[in-house]
């Protein structure tokens, strides 16, 4: 997919006729060179077209539209509030538009993986009476090709591939349990379409995990992940944001926790971080009591990409990441 530009022109009018006349001419100066810059770049999709030339005369009309004739500071203002707005209304429908195909791209992927599971059964019932001999007597198999094109999978009722490792998130997800002589919470995360995310997303765009309370009335956390950083490598971090219950909680946060991602082959071998203690580790800023939003994360993990592509850590273009919390000894 080639990559759109949006870009907004802000045009401010002089008072003076002159003036304005000499700012016009600098601005429609600008929007030429733009356009001859980028007039090449274009971003199609089957159900979605965006040209960059059509985005600058919608951002200069815009512009032009909501700033005309304005001199007063407080009014200058108020046009630009009312600007941002747009332009933020604008870029949401954008956003929309490219969740929407993400959405029915894993809707076709799983559909497809239902039928080569199908197809698979198929053909294994076939197999009894499609075997043949060669010069030396050896049974063929005409299938085999086959088996490398679609490899046996387990799929359940959903078409999602059923991970090796799917019992344990089931019965501990989202629970508190002992371990390791501890009484801990674990949450897990998968993160899906992990392949595309590394090859094409930014370095500086992230996904976040949803909001999770650790235990009840308790502290609320999150996880991020930025599947690309510098082109070669995954970052996962972990941070605190506002809950319902803060007022009663001792603050700074003290819970020490770690984050695994599960090798969802057999025998598996996890990437696992070092345990954290938010009493060792940063500022009692990134672990104080969360006023707005989300705190700014403070510790994370690390690697390169081809260790997440090495064993089974990705397993149906997926991987699934634990956090672990440590409550009580």
């Amino acid at each position: 997919m080639e990559r759109a530009v949006l870009l907004c022109v802000v045009l401010l009018l002089p008072c003076s006729p002159a003036e304005r006349q000499q700012g016009n001419e600098e601005i429609e100066s600008m929007i030429s060179q733009l356009r001859h810059a980028s007039a090449a770049e274009v971003q199609s999709l089957r159900y979605c077209k965006i040209s960059t030339p059509d985005l600058l005369a919608t951002a200069q009309s815009t512009a032009n539209r909501v700033l005309q004739g304005v001199c007063n500071p407080r009014e200058l203002n108020e046009r630009f509030a009312a600007l941002q707005k747009q332009v933020v209304d604008q870029f949401n429908v954008l956003q929309s538009m490219v969740v929407s195909i993400e959405d029915q791209l894993r809707t076709q992927d799983k559909q497809m993986k239902k039928h080569h599971s199908k197809l698979r059964q198929a053909i294994g019932s076939m197999r009894g009476g499609s075997e043949g001999a060669d010069e030396a007597g050896r049974g063929i198999d005409f299938f085999d090709d086959l088996d490398d094109l679609y490899p046996s999978m387990s799929v359940n009722s959903s078409g999602e591939v059923v991970s090796p490792r799917d019992t344990e998130i089931d019965r501990y997800n989202s629970t508190m349990h002992q371990e390791d002589g501890w009484r801990v919470f674990t949450y897990y995360w998968r993160v899906r379409d992990i392949n595309y995310k590394m090859r094409n997303w930014g370095g500086r765009r992230s996904l976040r995990s949803e909001s999770f309370y650790i235990f009840q009335n308790g502290y609320r956390m999150y996880m991020r992940i930025y599947p690309n950083q510098r082109g070669e490598n995954v970052y996962i971090h972990v941070g605190l944001t506002e809950g319902d219950y803060d007022a009663n909680l001792d603050w700074p946060f003290k819970l020490k926790h770690r984050i695994h991602i599960l090798d969802q082959g057999s025998p598996s071998e996890d990437i696992v971080s070092r345990v954290w203690d938010p009493t060792q580790l940063c500022s009692g800023w990134h672990w104080r009591r969360p006023e707005s939003g989300d705190n700014y994360e403070c510790v994370g993990l690390g690697f390169e990409q081809l260790l997440l592509r090495s064993r089974s850590y990705i397993h149906d273009d997926s991987i699934v990441i634990r956090l672990t919390v440590f409550l009580a000894q």
